[in-house]
This record gives C-alpha cells, sequence and structure tokens, in this order.
C-alpha cells in the first residue's frame, strides 16, 4: 500500500479532458488506533494506477454515503478527494460513488471493521522466540499483518500473509536489543476488490494500524 504512492503521478488534469472510461478509481483508508481516526483518500486517475491524478469537473463528483467530497491538492500527492472521521463514529459500512461527467454512478461498499491482537505477557526471555497472535476477518489472498519493532536501534519486520493467525518474533532478534523494553506496532494490510469500476478498473487499499505494545525483555 506505501509502495503505489512512490512511484505515481502527482500531476494534476481535469476530468472532462479524458475518455471517462479510462478513469482509474485509487481509494485507499487508513486506520490510526493511536490517533482514533480514520482517513479515508480517494483519487481519480487517467490511465491506470500510475496515472495523472484528474480534478472532478461538474457534474462528476466523488461522494461519501451521499455526502459530496471537497477536492483538495498538494505538490506531492496531486489532486484527490479525503475526509477524516473519529474511528469510535465511522466503523462500520459505508459507500463511496463516482458520477462521471455523462452522469454514470458506479457505487463501491465497504467496511471499517475491527483488528486486534491477543494480549502480551507482561515480560519474556531474551532467549526464547515471541508469539504474537491476532484476530482479524478472514485474510484475502493479497492481506497481510505486519509487526514493526519502534524506536530501536536494531529493528526487524515480520509478516503473516491470508493462511495464518499468528506471527513469530525469533529468539535472534529479542536477544539484539539493548534496552529493557520492547515496543512493537501491528497493523494489518487488506485489499478489497471493487464492486463497480470503469472500463480501466480501481482498487481499494485499507490499513489498519494498532496502537503501540510493549513488552519487557528478560536476561
Amino acid at each position: 500500500m506505501t509502495g503505489l504512492a512512490a512511484c505515481s503521478s502527482t500531476e494534476i488534469g481535469n476530468s472532462r479532458d479524458v475518455n471517462q472510461d479510462r478513469i482509474y478509481m485509487d481509494y485507499q483508508i487508513d486506520y490510526d488506533e493511536a490517533a482514533n481516526n480514520v482517513i479515508l483518500n480517494f483519487k481519480y486517475r487517467f490511465a491506470g494506477p500510475a496515472g495523472t491524478t484528474l480534478v472532478l469537473n461538474e457534474p462528476s463528483r466523488a461522494e461519501l454515503d451521499a455526502v459530496k467530497l471537497v477536492v483538495d491538492s498538494t505538490e506531492f500527492s496531486g489532486a484527490f478527494y479525503q475526509a477524516e472521521k473519529p474511528f469510535s463514529r465511522h466503523s462500520g459500512k459505508h459507500i463511496i460513488s463516482f458520477i462521471d461527467m455523462t452522469g454514470k454512478k458506479l457505487e463501491d461498499s465497504f467496511e471499517i471493521a475491527p483488528f486486534n491482537t491477543d494480549a502480551l505477557p507482561a515480560n519474556t526471555h531474551r532467549d526464547k522466540d515471541l508469539v504474537i497472535t491476532y484476530k482479524a476477518d478472514a485474510l484475502g489472498f493479497n492481506d497481510l499483518v505486519e509487526i514493526n519493532s519502534e524506536h530501536t536501534d536494531s529493528s526487524f519486520t515480520y509478516r503473516s500473509g491470508h493462511t495464518g493467525n499468528r506471527i513469530v518474533i525469533p529468539a535472534k532478534e529479542l536477544l539484539r536489543q539493548r534496552g529493557e523494553t520492547l515496543a512493537l506496532s501491528c497493523s494489518v494490510y487488506r485489499e478489497v476488490p471493487l464492486q463497480q469500476t470503469t472500463a480501466e478498473g480501481g482498487s481499494l487499499k485499507m490499513r489498519y494500524k494498532l496502537k503501540p505494545m510493549k513488552i519487557k525483555l528478560l536476561p
């Protein structure tokens, strides 16, 4: 989910100037538990996932739950439509709608669902593997769960795909840590198929990041 932005165009064009079937729908949803907010970012691109970002000219528009979104732009992101909501009031099912210049309406539903790990023990010995289990709705083929160390000079990342429900941090990683406490961040990345798209297609990618977890490292 993070790699695409690095190679995507940040140029800005107008939707009235392109074939409406060549508009690619680029949707990203980011939930940060620590901030208790959800950022919903919708981009429309010409000719594929790396194409020029588009401003939707009237009567074309983007809507979230039937509320029209306002275009914004930055030098580094191009044109986008964004909403930021408190997670506590925005979990559940939602609908993003794209209406093109001809009035054709494409609707896609998605759900912002909880994701959790089982509680970590208060401490663990450095010479033993640390097993972290998680609870998530069924993961798709391209979905994954990722564990990262935070604020350490001996960083590591481990991932698990759609066939598992746990991640093992090997003892060798714990033995490398200089501090007495280890902080871990856990995120789930999902790719949700769109139900209605233009001929060019589209994608909906979601990331949920949990609050950092801390565990004391024993000799």
